[in-house]
């Protein structure tokens, strides 16, 4: 694994969510990430024909908190954004807790990211330790089939964890990532959520008969039914009315049991959905909504959409004042790589954001 470039800066894998927030705080990071497109969950689609929507994060909370050595602290997203000179247009939504960004989620990691660009189509396959300091990166280049190898003091993983765990068990051998392994292990318990979206070109539903006013100061777009297998829905149309001057779209994130059972035949190379599946989202639509069939669906599905039990809390205040908590900034300081993403803050936006930003000020980062 010889190099062909070391950097002196933090090499940081991964350019969603977490990613771009490490970006906005230290902008001579340098970000990896296997994907042709940044934003991990946080992500949409854009296209013509009135083809764009979020199908990760929907919407964010503006505050949250942070519970330390006895005391909580509250932090704005809002602020933290302000103090950091990136600007993001965002509108109150559901409720004035709740907000979304006028050009779409991913808005929020392109606004964090800056003049920082990720280098894309690049998947991390193995570390290596080359001295006692230094790491080097072998990552797998989609574009011309090639291994490139490099190097960095620094490295900050923000993949989800099953995907840490595969790639060091393909590395070779080393004490410090055994380490990493053994405490990684608890937090290894991901949630699949299956997706899809659905677009008429001359159909609207009968907003009322759904308790959702499209006048609304605050509109409501979102209906969330815990358990149930279309569980999470998110009407597009609503959210982002210029581009759906006759038509609807609708977004649906399906439950934890209907999403494990049917995540093998969801859909096709172009994510269309199988014929079976097709048809059963079609009479979901018709008896749910009184829809009739959709000029199109378009199916995807999140492999590890949400870690189950995060380190620092899945609600409520970011409890830092653990024993795991303190393990955890050891381990960063012992070998150099420090690991990020849901499975430690929690999947909600605001945790991340604004736990890497208290993080990265009180020198815990």
């Amino acid at each position: 694994m010889k190099p062909i470039f070391c950097y002196q800066v933090p090499v940081v894998v991964g350019s969603g969510i977490s990613g771009a927030a490490i970006a906005m705080l230290d902008p001579s990071v340098v970000i990896y990430d296997k994907g042709r497109s940044y934003g991990g969950r946080v992500s949409g689609k854009f296209g013509s024909d009135s083809l764009s929507y979020d199908f990760g994060a929907t919407m964010f909370r503006d505050l949250m908190d942070v519970h330390w050595l006895g005391q909580e602290t509250k932090y704005s997203l809002s602020e933290i954004w302000k103090s950091e000179s990136v600007d993001i247009q965002t509108k109150p939504i559901y409720d004035p807790l709740h907000f979304y960004p006028v050009n779409g989620m991913s808005d929020l990691v392109l606004g964090m990211f800056g003049k920082v660009k990720p280098v894309q189509g690049h998947t991390l396959k193995k570390l290596e330790a080359s001295g006692e300091e230094t790491w080097n990166l072998e990552f797998h280049n989609s574009a011309t089939k090639q291994i490139e190898t490099v190097c960095s003091h620094s490295v900050v993983l923000t993949l989800p964890i099953p995907q840490i765990l595969e790639i060091i068990d393909r590395s070779d051998t080393n004490s410090k990532l055994k380490l990493w392994a053994d405490f990684l292990e608890p937090f290894n318990d991901y949630r699949k959520t299956l997706v899809s979206y659905f677009y008429w070109d001359k159909w609207k539903p009968n907003w009322k008969a759904f308790h959702l006013n499209p006048d609304s100061p605050i509109p409501i777009t979102t209906s969330l039914q815990r358990g149930s297998d279309w569980e999470y829905q998110s009407w597009e149309s609503l959210k982002y009315p210029n581009e759906f001057r006759e038509g609807s779209a609708l977004l649906v994130q399906f439950g934890a049991i209907f999403s494990e059972s049917h995540f093998g035949n969801w859909m096709d190379s172009e994510k269309k959905p199988n014929p079976e599946i097709q048809e059963y989202l079609i009479q979901g639509l018709k008896e749910k909504f009184g829809a009739p069939e959709p000029n199109l669906i378009w199916n995807h599905r999140w492999k590890y959409a949400q870690a189950q039990m995060p380190l620092l809390g899945r609600e409520g205040p970011l409890q830092l004042d653990s024993v795991t908590f303190e393990e955890w900034k050891d381990l960063c300081k012992q070998t150099g790589i420090t690991i990020l993403g849901d499975w430690f803050f929690g999947a909600k936006i605001e945790r991340i954001v604004g736990g890497i930003y208290f993080l990265s000020h009180n020198n815990l980062l």
